[in-house]
C-alpha cells in the first residue's frame, strides 16, 4: 500500500511536541520501517520543505530526536519506503472543485494542502493521513481520495 502523510508527522518530531505525539511518531517511524508500505510525497512539497526545515533548525538541539534521523535515513532515502513525485499530476474536476470551492467558513489552508492531493492522485490507494479534522470532513463526500485520521490510521494498522 502507498500513502499520504502531511506535517504532522515533522511536527511530532520537535523538542516541544507532546511525549504522546512523539511517542505515536516514534511507532510510526519503526512500523514504516517493518511494513510492506510506502509513503509518497511530492518534491519540493510542505512535506519535504518542513523536512528540511527541521533537520537545519533541530539538528544541533540535545532533545534532538534520533527518530526523524532515523526517518529520513532508513524511509525518505529509501526507494522501497518512501517514493518522490517530481511532478505534481492533473487533478480530477470533482477534485479541483472541492479544492476551490468556496465555503462558510472558508477553509484557509486548503490550497496549501494541494499537495496531498496531488502525491496521493498518484497512487493506487489514494489514502491520505492526516490530523486536519476540517480536511477530513471537507472531503468526506468524495468518492476518489480517503482521507483517514491519523488515530483511525494508527488502530486500524495495529501502529500503537
Amino acid at each position: 500500500m502507498e500513502f499520504v502523510i502531511n506535517e504532522w508527522f515533522l511536527e511530532w518530531h520537535k523538542p516541544d511536541a507532546k511525549p504522546e505525539e512523539q511517542r505515536k511518531a516514534r511507532a510510526f517511524t519503526n512500523w514504516l520501517i517493518k511494513s510492506e508500505h510506502r509513503i509518497v510525497l511530492l518534491k519540493n512539497s510542505n512535506f519535504t520543505q518542513k523536512l528540511n526545515n527541521i533537520r537545519r533548525d533541530f539538528d544541533y538541539h540535545p532533545m534532538s530526536n534520533s527518530y526523524l534521523k532515523l526517518f529520513f535515513s532508513q524511509v525518505f532515502m529509501n526507494p522501497e519506503r518512501c517514493r518522490i513525485v517530481d511532478e505534481p499530476p492533473n487533478l480530477p474536476n470533482e477534485i479541483e472543485t472541492i479544492l476551490t470551492r468556496p465555503e462558510e467558513p472558508p477553509l484557509t489552508n486548503i490550497e496549501s494542502d494541494r499537495y496531498l492531493f496531488e502525491s496521493a492522485e498518484t497512487t493506487q490507494e489514494k489514502i491520505i493521513v492526516t490530523t486536519d479534522t476540517k480536511l477530513i470532513k471537507h472531503f468526506e463526500n468524495n468518492e476518489h481520495f480517503q482521507l483517514w485520521h491519523t488515530d483511525d490510521f494508527f488502530n486500524h494498522h495495529n501502529i500503537i
